[in-house]
């Protein structure tokens, strides 16, 4: 697994905890991109399917071929590491072992994975690796779909039972 440390000044400032189904769990970080949490997956890891909207500074889209050599996520890693010009705007990726993974403006990060996965020590390491505290864990399962705000010292300083709700805050 390789390491990206904060990207262009991203600091985790909302997370969100909610179940889809009774078997899946969702971990959500905003103001995280989305190579911070891809390169915490095991290199080897394969990609099941991909749907991905990424372009350059000349509005250059990544095309369907590319998108479609990626057969594991370390291959993913690779080519955004060595092509830093391209923005990924839109990323859903489907892995083995039931883990997906889907981004937002590179900055909004979800992870689904099945609740008995040894995949949660993903969630934790990406909680260590920005020095937020772990014991927000199990706050976030008892604020199920909630989203709670957090300063740098990772003191929940907000609990919003929307993100719109939360977005409203910001407007203000």
């Amino acid at each position: 697994m390789n390491e990206v440390q904060e990207h262009e000044g991203l600091r985790i400032q909302l997370l969100s905890y909610d179940k889809p189904t009774q078997e899946t769990e969702r971990f959500y970080f905003l103001e995280m991109s989305t190579l911070q949490a891809t390169c915490l997956i095991q290199n080897e890891r394969r990609i099941e399917s991909i749907k991905i909207v990424s372009y350059d500074s000349n509005d250059n889209y990544l095309d369907s071929k590319t998108i479609e050599s990626f057969r594991t996520i370390g291959e993913f890693n690779s080519f955004f590491q060595k092509n830093t010009d391209y923005y990924i705007h839109d990323c859903d990726i489907e892995l083995e072992k039931d883990l997906v993974l889907s981004s937002h403006d590179d900055g909004e990060v979800s992870l689904q994975m099945n609740v008995k996965s040894q995949d949660r020590e993903i969630i934790t390491e990406i909680l260590n690796q920005h020095r937020i505290d772990v014991d927000l864990i199990p706050k976030l399962e008892n604020s199920v779909g909630h989203y709670l705000e957090i300063d740098k010292k990772s003191k929940i300083v907000g609990d919003y039972k929307s993100f719109d709700e939360y977005v409203e805050k910001e407007n203000k």
